[in-house]
């Protein structure tokens, strides 16, 4: 269904209905986002708050969704970006927001610990996706991509379906980075 992860109200919506439809919550990904390109002097805080309210905010509305109805053994998988940890110009909210979803799994992992549900992220590289060829940083060439480290989706659902499943029973709080080794290269 349809869901504006930035609306609480849609996230609840999205979860109720989810519940009514299967009986159970078993697995959340968190994989909502968007960037924006302007210098941090030019950036507005109704641009900040639109990246904030998707980055971040769909996970922190879906993991308190999850933590509300799951049951042990539940699990919620984030996705964030290396951007986390490594970033480039032009990119503030988006990369603000994803280093906030990383401290966001740590958290919820120690909250959920109780509550017998799993938490994790991921931080893929640059994948084989629209968002990375029309990056304005990329078509400038600002930002230099080197095809071979460049993943293809199914790198990342692979990882997501890992962490998500019965096979991670004891991985919790974990930023698995999923960039072909490019972050040791930047």
């Amino acid at each position: 269904m349809a869901c504006d992860v930035s609306s609480e109200a849609q996230v609840a919506a999205t979860v109720k209905t989810a519940m009514d439809r299967f009986g159970r919550l078993d697995v959340v990904v968190n994989n909502a986002d968007l960037m924006t390109f302007k210098s941090l002097e030019d950036l507005t805080p109704e641009d900040w708050q639109r990246v904030l309210n998707v980055d971040l905010f769909g996970a922190v509305h879906f993991t308190k969704q999850a933590f509300l109805t799951m049951k042990p053994g539940g699990a919620i998988v984030n996705v964030a970006s290396i951007h986390a940890v490594m970033t480039e110009p032009l990119v503030a909210p988006y990369a603000a927001a994803k280093a906030a979803v990383v401290s966001l799994t740590r958290s919820a992992s120690i909250e959920g610990k109780a509550k017998g549900i799993r938490v994790n992220v991921v931080l893929p590289g640059a994948i084989d996706t629209p968002m990375l060829w029309d990056n304005p940083n990329v078509k400038s060439g600002a930002e230099k991509v080197d095809r071979s480290m460049v993943g293809k989706p199914e790198d990342i659902a692979a990882a997501i379906a890992f962490l998500a499943s019965d096979d991670a029973a004891f991985v919790t709080g974990t930023a698995l980075r999923v960039d072909g080794g490019r972050l040791d290269q930047l």
